[in-house]
């Protein structure tokens, strides 16, 4: 017997039909491209923590260049690994997407803003 729920019995009618069409998504590979963009986020907050500290970036200037290096990498990102095309790649809204794993982001950048701003400016 056949689950009425499960919709295996489709006809030939359906098929056809190209409103009647089934998107799969593979949970593993959604998983692996969101710990891909993680990866990027956290090495990218490194990086901005780095150059902000080299440069003596203090205050709020420093608060800016991790906000532009986050978005102009997001964006990047964004362009030429998934032509714009988020919810094929990450099932995530833009939102969603800029503000994911922000706060471990912004403390990476953090640490490394200030230990090489110690490095550099203070030793």
């Amino acid at each position: 017997m056949i689950d009425p729920m499960a919709d295996l019995g489709g006809g030939a009618a359906d098929a056809t039909d190209p409103n009647s069409s089934k998107e799969v998504v593979d949970p593993i590979v959604l998983n692996l491209n969101l710990q891909r963009i993680d990866k990027i986020r956290t090495f990218m907050g490194i990086i901005a923590g780095c150059v902000a500290g080299i440069l003596g970036l203090t205050g709020l200037e420093g608060l800016v260049c991790f906000v532009v290096l986050h978005l102009t990498v997001l964006i990047v990102v964004a362009a030429f690994k998934m032509s714009f095309n988020l919810n094929l790649h990450i099932r995530q809204s833009w939102i969603g997407y800029i503000t994911s794993n922000l706060q471990q982001s912004a403390l990476s950048f953090m640490l490394f803003w200030t230990l090489f701003y110690g490095l550099v400016y203070l030793y």
